[in-house]
C-alpha cells in the first residue's frame, strides 16, 4: 500500500495527470485489481507504464467528452436556429390562397425551409449507418486507432471553423458543412467508446467511469449554454448571426485545447486486435461482422434481439427529438436562439432528475417496465405540446414541457443501457456493445425522413411532431416480445456459464495434451 502511495506521487507528469483525473471525476483511476503492488516489492517497469497509460486515458476521455458537450449544444442551439433563419430569408413564396387557405408556400432549393435541419439529419443518419461499420473495421483490423480519433477530431474542428466564416452569405455551403461535422462525429464517438473498455478491467471501476463522463459531458453543455444565455441577454437580440458566430468561436477554441491535448499526449497507440478474414477485406470485414452477431442473436438470443430492436426506434425518436423541436420552437412559437437556449438548459438540468426517477423505478419493478413507463412519459408530453404549443407567446408552457422532456430524456439512457447490459452473456460485452451502438444508429435517418416528408406535402408541423410519439408507441409494444426480465437475464447467465464450461474443457485439453508431450 505504501509503494501504491509513493507511486501516485512522484512528481512527475504522470502523477500531474493522475491529480487532475482525480479531481475531475472523483474516482481514483485504481485501474487493475491485478497490478496492485504488494508492500516492499517494487514497481515493474511494464506495470507503471500501463497504469501510466491508463491514467492519462481516464483524463482523455474526459476532455473528450467535454469537448463533445460543448459542439453538440452549440448545433443543437446556435447553429440549427441560425440555419433555419437563413433558409427562411432565402426562400422564396408563392401565394397558394386557393389549395392552403391563404397561407403562402414557401421554398428555397425545391424543399420548405423548416424541412433543412430535418434533411441534414436525415443524410448524416444514412451516412453514419454506412460509415460505422467500415470505422469499426479499421479499429479493430489496423493500427491506426489512434489516427482515425485525432483525423476525426481535427476534421470536426476544421469544418467548424470554416462553418463560422462562410454561414452568413453561403448558408447552403454552412448546411453541406453540418453533414460533413455530424459524419465526422460518428466517425470520432466510434473510436473514443472503442477505448472505453481499456481503461480499466474493474466492471465497478468501468460503471463509475462511465457515470462521471456523463456528469462531465452534461456539465460542459449546461455551462457553454449558461455562458452563451447570459452573454445573450446583454446585448441586442437582433444579432442572430453574432450568436452564433460567438458559439463557434467557443467551440473551436474548447476543441483546440481539448482534443489536441487528448489526442496528442493522452490517448495512446493500439495495435490491431483481430485479423482481417481470409477472402474478405477491410472494407467487407466491418459488415461481415454485424452480419455474423446478428445471425448469432436472431438464432440463440430472442430477448437481445428485441431489446436491440426497441433501442433502434427509441433511440431513432430521442436522438431527432431536439432538431425537431428546435425547428418547430423556431418556425412555430418564433423563439429566438436564446429562447432555444433556455429551452434546451430547462431540458438539461432537468435530465439529472430523470435518472434517479430511472434508477427508483427500476430497483422497484424492473428494466422493462421502467423504460415502458419513461416511454409513456415521452408519449404523452410530446402528444401534449404538438395539442396545446401553437403560437408566439408561449414561452412559459414550452419551457414547462422542456421539464417534462429533461426527465424522459434522463430516464431512458440509464433505463435503456441497464436493461441492455444485465441480458448480454458476460464475456461477450465489446462484441455485443457494438452491436448496440450500431442499433443505436440504424434508424436514425428514419423520423426526420418523416417529419420532412410531412412537412413538404403541406401537413401541419403539429402532426410532425407528433410523429415521433409513434416511434416511442412502437419501441413500447416491442419490449413486451422481450418476455420475463427474470427469465432473460437467467439465460444471460446460463450462457455465461457454458462458455466458461467450453473454455475450462479447452484448456483442460490442452494440459493433458501438454503432458502427453512431454511423456513422449
Amino acid at each position: 500500500m505504501d509503494s501504491n502511495k509513493d507511486l501516485l506521487s512522484q512528481k512527475d507528469e504522470s502523477s500531474l495527470l493522475c491529480g487532475v483525473a482525480v479531481a475531475c471525476y472523483g474516482c481514483t483511476p485504481r485501474l487493475d485489481d491485478e497490478e496492485g503492488i504488494p508492500d516492499g516489492e517494487s514497481v515493474k517497469p511494464a506495470s507503471l507504464a500501463k497504469k501510466r497509460r491508463q491514467i492519462d486515458e481516464v483524463l482523455g476521455w474526459g476532455l473528450d467528452a467535454s469537448a463533445r458537450g460543448v459542439i453538440l449544444m452549440a448545433t443543437a442551439v446556435f447553429v440549427s436556429s441560425e440555419l433555419l433563419r437563413l433558409a427562411k430569408e432565402a426562400s422564396v413564396c408563392v401565394d397558394s390562397s386557393e389549395e392552403r387557405g391563404g397561407e403562402e408556400d414557401c421554398r428555397v432549393h425545391g424543399m420548405r425551409p423548416t424541412s433543412v435541419l430535418t434533411n441534414i439529419v436525415t443524410i448524416t443518419g444514412l451516412l453514419s449507418a454506412l460509415i460505422m461499420p467500415l470505422a469499426g473495421s479499421i479499429i479493430d483490423h489496423t493500427d491506426h486507432r489512434r489516427a482515425v480519433g485525432s483525423i476525426s477530431a481535427a476534421a470536426i474542428t476544421v469544418f467548424i471553423f470554416i462553418q463560422m466564416f462562410v454561414m452568413e452569405d453561403h448558408w447552403v455551403t454552412a448546411a453541406i458543412l453540418q453533414i460533413l461535422v455530424s459524419v465526422a462525429y460518428t466517425v470520432h464517438l466510434t473510436v473514443v467508446y472503442s477505448y472505453f473498455p481499456e481503461l480499466t478491467s474493474d466492471h465497478g471501476e468501468l460503471t463509475k467511469l462511465a457515470a462521471h463522463f456523463t456528469g462531465v459531458q452534461y456539465g460542459s453543455s449546461v455551462a457553454f449554454l449558461v455562458m452563451m444565455v447570459l452573454i445573450l441577454e446583454a446585448v441586442n437580440k437582433d444579432e442572430e448571426v453574432n450568436s452564433a458566430f460567438l458559439a463557434q468561436e467557443v467551440v473551436v477554441i474548447v476543441c483546440c485545447i481539448f482534443f489536441a491535448t487528448s489526442w496528442i499526449r493522452l490517448f495512446h497507440s493500439r495495435s490491431a486486435s483481430q485479423k482481417v478474414p481470409e477472402n474478405g477485406s477491410l472494407v467487407t470485414a466491418g459488415f461481415r461482422k454485424i452480419y455474423k452477431t446478428g445471425k448469432k442473436i436472431l438464432k440463440d438470443h430472442a430477448a437481445i434481439k428485441w431489446v436491440l430492436i426497441s433501442v433502434a426506434f427509441t433511440e431513432a425518436a430521442t436522438t431527432t427529438f431536439a432538431t425537431i423541436a428546435i425547428t418547430y420552437m423556431t418556425e412555430q412559437l418564433s423563439f429566438e436562439a436564446e429562447e432555444n437556449g433556455i429551452a434546451i438548459l430547462i431540458l438539461l438540468l432537468f435530465s439529472v432528475p430523470g435518472a434517479q426517477i430511472a434508477t427508483r423505478i427500476t430497483k422497484i419493478f424492473n428494466p422493462i417496465r421502467s423504460l415502458q413507463a419513461c416511454l409513456c412519459l415521452w408519449m404523452v408530453s410530446i402528444t401534449a405540446a404538438a395539442v396545446f404549443l401553437k403560437h408566439e407567446g408561449q414561452q412559459s408552457l414550452a419551457y414547462t414541457f422542456a421539464v417534462f422532456w429533461g426527465l424522459a430524456l434522463g430516464w431512458t439512457f440509464p433505463t435503456e443501457k441497464t436493461l441492455y447490459v444485465t441480458v448480454i452473456p458476460r464475456g461477450q460485452e465489446a462484441e455485443l456493445m457494438g452491436t448496440y451502438i450500431c442499433a443505436c444508429q440504424v434508424l436514425s435517418w428514419l423520423p426526420p425522413l418523416v417529419f420532412s416528408m410531412l412537412n413538404e406535402a403541406g401537413y401541419s408541423m403539429r402532426l410532425g411532431v407528433t410523429s415521433l410519439a409513434v416511434f416511442m408507441l412502437i419501441s413500447f409494444s416491442i419490449l413486451f416480445l422481450v418476455g420475463d426480465y427474470e427469465q432473460a437475464v437467467a439465460h444471460a447467465k446460463a450462457v455465461d456459464e457454458q462458455q466458461k464450461q467450453l473454455s475450462s474443457g479447452m484448456k483442460t485439453s490442452r494440459t493433458e495434451d501438454d503432458h502427453y508431450r512431454e511423456m513422449d
